[in-house]
């Protein structure tokens, strides 16, 4: 079986067995296996399955997805992420400022798992304000997004800039209106309805509540250098935490039969198994041959705007994650035009906003299994809205002084 047939076949696998409600580590166990066997054997699909267990970046992230599941089981377990949630809502003076800024902050602790952080917050704050878990799914993971899309020591937009050799700043200050637009666009699916509040928070429940998780951004950031010496991609995010869940802990007074209680908690086991799964599922995609893809759009004629927007996106679903789209499209957009401000913006927005609403995404996949629906259920929100965001971000681009 070729390439684009292989491709094609996981992804109707995928939405079949979604459909059905089939149980998602399930289905990212399955997938794979059927797809390596059918494109490459039984040799090769051995070969997929070690190199992704090898990976310094599967440990990496498989650990720091351990270490966060965790103290968000603590966190939900001693009942403090509801009462964390109604103070924050305080404090904003509205639910509705409460689950849209709130995932973008706790977005900056880079990586998947993170999710997980905001996903009780938004839970509870959205049922006061009577969301279904469909638009709670949505809302965690768009709207976690947005600071990072314009965050400048964000990888992805300094790798998009180094591939694309475009100014890091040009290409950031370019995105800011997107990053507007995508904020905006998402509310209509959110709903606008949100009663002032006036009480005062507890700044003192605010606090105990906060400072593990923002101790976890800050201690991630200064332990980052480890992820080069150690060569363990986002190692340092999972010792962040592991060090934030002792301060927790003391900071709440939490007691042994929480803790215990918490790591038997089948959803920290269930969405680290989704994490190593997923690396596998990546592994058998990066091992494939997926140049016939990319050479089946460009004879199609396309201009070269069409070319940077569909090629990166194209990947970024594939790969779930935007740094594929970005690595992998640049260099066949490159080779056939050359590449300014304006089409390295549409590359970078292509390749992030199509990773954000990408059935492999992380984030996706952790806040649909926190929240026990199928991540079907949440893309009649997040088609909308991404498509809505892609044609935005084009006319944007597209219309960028360059000179």
């Amino acid at each position: 079986m070729n390439s684009p047939e292989a491709t094609l076949l996981a992804i109707i696998l995928l939405i079949i067995l979604l459909s059905l409600r089939v149980k998602l580590y399930y289905v990212l166990g399955v997938v794979p296996i059927i797809i390596a066997l059918l494109y490459g054997g039984l040799d090769f699909l051995v070969t997929i399955v070690i190199n992704a267990l090898l990976d310094h970046t599967t440990i990496g992230l498989v650990f720091s997805v351990f270490i966060v599941s965790l103290l968000v089981s603590m966190y939900v377990r001693s009942n403090i992420v509801y009462r964390l949630s109604e103070e924050l809502s305080k404090l904003f003076r509205s639910d509705l400022a409460t689950i849209t800024l709130v995932p973008g902050v706790i977005g900056l602790l880079p990586v998947p798992g993170g999710a997980l952080m905001s996903a009780p917050i938004v839970d509870v704050a959205g049922s006061r304000l009577g969301l279904s878990k469909d638009k709670k799914l949505f809302i965690n993971v768009w709207y976690r997004h947005i600071i990072v899309y314009v965050y400048p020591l964000s990888s992805i937009i300094i790798l998009a800039s180094a591939v694309t050799g475009v100014n890091l700043w040009m290409l950031l200050l370019a995105q800011i209106p997107v990053a507007v637009l995508m904020f905006l666009c998402g509310l209509p699916f959110v709903g606008l309805k949100s009663s002032k509040i006036e009480k005062n928070a507890d700044t003192n429940l605010v606090a105990r509540g906060m400072i593990p998780i923002i101790s976890s951004i800050i201690l991630a950031i200064l332990l980052s250098p480890l992820d080069y010496i150690l060569k363990f991609e986002r190692i340092s995010v999972g010792l962040a935490v592991l060090i934030s869940i002792p301060i927790f802990i003391i900071l709440n007074k939490l007691k042994a039969n929480i803790i215990m209680d918490s790591l038997r908690d089948n959803r920290i086991w269930e969405i680290t198994l989704i994490s190593l799964e997923v690396m596998i599922l990546r592994e058998l995609f990066l091992s494939m041959d997926l140049k016939p893809i990319a050479n089946m759009i460009i004879n199609i004629g396309f201009s070269r705007e069409i070319l940077a927007l569909i090629i990166p996106i194209l990947f970024s679903i594939i790969a779930g994650h935007p740094t594929a789209g970005i690595a992998i499209a640049t260099p066949i957009i490159a080779s056939i035009t050359s590449i300014n401000l304006s089409l390295a913006s549409i590359i970078y927005a292509s390749a992030f906003i199509g990773y954000i609403a990408s059935p492999l995404h992380l984030c996706y996949l952790y806040t649909a299994q926190y929240y026990r629906i199928s991540i079907i259920e949440g893309y009649k929100y997040m088609i909308p809205v991404t498509l809505a965001s892609l044609i935005a971000a084009t006319i944007i681009s597209t219309h960028i002084p360059l000179t």
